[in-house]
C-alpha cells in the first residue's frame, strides 16, 4: 500500500538546502508521526517489527524527495528550487489502512536537516496511490539507492553493486525472508528467479547519524533491473523495497517501466 506525500516547503522558515544525505531524518519523521497516531504500532515499528531468522523486518519503505534541486558544492548543500515537492511511503501491512495513514499524516508539519541547514515542510494532501500489477516479472528502477551487504571474513561489512554476481540471489532470499517475516510460515512458492541490471549501478553514498558517534557510511546502488520471480515475493518487493535497510529509506522502486 503506496501513498504519495504532496509537501509544500516552507522556505521562509530555515531556508532551502538539506544535507546531501537526509534519509536517516525522514525514517525518523516517519517513526515519530506514527507514535503520534497509533502509540502500539509504533512500538511495534521501533521494537518488533517482523522476525524471521532471527531477524527483525520493518515492512515499509519510502522514496526520497521528489523536487528540482541545485547544488551548492561550496558548502555541500542541495538547495530545494521549488515551493513543492512529494515523498512516497509504502507499507506492507494490512493494519496501515488507507485511513490510518492519512489521518496521522494529513497537516502535519515536518522539520528535516542538520546543524547546518534545515528545512520545514508542511504536508497538504495524502493520497493513495494505485498498485501496479504485478505478474511473474517485474521491470523498474530504484528510487532510493538499493543496499545489498554481506560480512567479510575479517568481520567487516562489504556494501556490493547491484550488478555483481551474487546481487539477484542476495535480492530474492531477503525477500523469502520477508515473506516469511510477515505471514509467519515458510515460503513454498517458486524459487527461481531471473536478475537483470537494464542500466549500469549508479554507486550513491548515504551517511546516516552525520556529526555523531554512531555516524555510518551505507553504500547503494541505482539503476533500472529486471526482475522475475514468483508474483508474492514481487509484491513484497514492491511494497517494502528490495535489498536491505528499506525502513531507513533503502530500495524503494518503481514499477513496469518501459525497457529502453
Amino acid at each position: 500500500m503506496r501513498f504519495e506525500l504532496q509537501l509544500t516547503i516552507d522556505k521562509n522558515i530555515y531556508g532551502n538546502a538539506l544535507p546531501f544525505s537526509y534519509q536517516y531524518e525522514l525514517s525518523a519523521y516517519i517513526y515519530h508521526t506514527l507514535a503520534k497516531g497509533n502509540a502500539a504500532y509504533a512500538a511495534w515499528l521501533h521494537q518488533n517489527g517482523f522476525e524471521s531468522d532471527g531477524k527483525q523486518f520493518r515492512l515499509f519503505t519510502f522514496s526520497p524527495l521528489f523536487v528540482k534541486i541545485a547544488i551548492d558544492k561550496t558548502k555541500n548543500r542541495l538547495l530545494l528550487m521549488n515551493d513543492m515537492a512529494t515523498l512516497q511511503i509504502s507499507f506492507l501491512p494490512e493494519r496501515s489502512t488507507e485511513e490510518f495513514v492519512k489521518g496521522v499524516f494529513a497537516e502535519q508539519q515536518f522539520t528535516i536537516g542538520d546543524k547546518q541547514s534545515k528545512v520545514q515542510f508542511t504536508i497538504q494532501h495524502v493520497q493513495m496511490m494505485p498498485t501496479p500489477p504485478i505478474d511473474g516479472e517485474l521491470r523498474g528502477q530504484t528510487l532510493s539507492p538499493l543496499c545489498l551487504a554481506k560480512q567479510t571474513d575479517e568481520g567487516k561489512i562489504h556494501f556490493y553493486s547491484a550488478a555483481e554476481p551474487e546481487a539477484g540471489e542476495a535480492i530474492v532470499n531477503n525477500l523469502i525472508k520477508k515473506y516469511s517475516a510477515f505471514y509467519g510460515r515458510p515460503f513454498e512458492g517458486e524459487t527461481t528467479y531471473e536478475w537483470e541490471t537494464l542500466t549500469e549501478p549508479r554507486s550513491k553514498l548515504i551517511t546516516i547519524k552525520a556529526d555523531t558517534l554512531q555516524q555510518t557510511k551505507i553504500k547503494g546502488s541505482l539503476c533500472k533491473f529486471r526482475l522475475k520471480a514468483d508474483p508474492e515475493l514481487l509484491h513484497i518487493g514492491y511494497e517494502t523495497g528490495l535489498g536491505e535497510k528499506n525502513a531507513m529509506g533503502f530500495g524503494c522502486i518503481t514499477a513496469n517501466l518501459t525497457h529502453s
